[in-house]
């Protein structure tokens, strides 16, 4: 996608992970040209794989935004919305995005990630290297789903939720809000809410 001078990206973490993300985002067009520190300001005025890091209320003129960071999307975000960023979505060329497929702001598509037909995803939510999300698939704002995520057709998925690396979610299950599915986990039905779950076939557990 062919961006203009004013399509720099700020990146909202300066962790090891903003590091790929931003691979993703240059992929895509944009022009990274700096890093926003969340937690810790003694990293503010570093140099991080070779981009500035600022504090979150140090917005540039041109200030968009797009979650870099691990554990909590949405305070992530949180942290620098309050001070004027604004999200955009990246999306790495090699994945597939259905054209019937709605995105919201903030979200991040990894390499290879495939978004079937109809499909709604929330705002500011991970789709990561390799996952899948069947046809008529209905993500909330602030989902990660990490690598190899399988999600099947016509299935829910609450805000907030974590979704890890090769766990499968069959056909018309559904996932509440703030639930953890952890690595390798089949999902069959309905989790509730602020559940976590792992093993095949997914049972809840104690953190």
């Amino acid at each position: 996608m062919q961006r203009t001078a004013n399509d720099a990206l700020h990146l909202a973490g300066s962790g090891s992970f903003a590091a790929e993300v931003a691979e993703w985002a240059r992929d895509d067009g944009w022009e990274v040209v700096g890093l926003i520190e969340l937690l810790d300001p003694s990293r503010v005025g570093r140099v991080v794989e070779g981009l500035p890091v600022i504090a979150p209320d140090e917005p540039p003129e041109v200030h968009h935004a797009v979650v870099a960071a691990g554990g909590s999307r949405s305070e992530h975000w949180s942290h620098v919305e309050r001070h004027g960023w604004h999200p955009v979505t990246v999306v790495h060329p090699s994945a597939h995005v259905s054209p019937t497929a709605t995105l919201g702001p903030g979200c991040v598509v990894a390499p290879g990630a495939v978004i079937g037909a109809e499909a709604v995803i929330g705002s500011h939510t991970l789709i990561s290297r390799g996952a899948l999300i069947g046809h008529h698939g209905r993500i909330g704002s602030f989902v990660s789903l990490f690598p190899g995520a399988n999600v099947g057709g016509h299935v829910e998925i609450g805000d907030r939720t974590v979704v890890g690396m090769g766990a499968v979610i069959v056909n018309g299950s559904t996932v509440g809000v703030d639930a953890t599915v952890a690595a390798g986990a089949l999902v069959l039905g309905e989790i509730r809410d602020g559940t976590r779950v792992q093993g095949v076939p997914a049972r809840e557990y104690a953190p």
